[in-house]
């Protein structure tokens, strides 16, 4: 399956939560499933990626790869490519 960046919109701060998870790294079939699985990652929170942008990062996972979420914003404020918006 793909390789899935989910990300925290740039300008979103209204995303936020409490427990400053902003961004997973999760293999899925397409973009919707990726939020679903990073949701799945933390299912405390509530759904914290709902709303979130998705990129693909890769055709395929490595064979050892670990879904994971991240505390903070997984791209810089001026990162302006493919998932962080304009």
């Amino acid at each position: 399956m793909p390789l899935y960046l989910v990300t925290r919109p740039k300008g979103a701060e209204q995303l936020k939560n409490p427990a400053a998870v902003h961004a997973a790294l999760v293999d899925a079939a397409d973009a919707p499933a990726a939020i679903a699985a990073a949701n799945d990652l933390t299912p405390q929170l509530n759904t914290p990626f709902a709303g979130f942008d998705t990129t693909q990062v890769a055709a395929t996972a490595a064979g050892s790869f670990v879904p994971c979420v991240f505390q903070g914003d997984a791209l810089g404020t001026a990162y302006t490519g493919p998932g962080r918006g304009a």
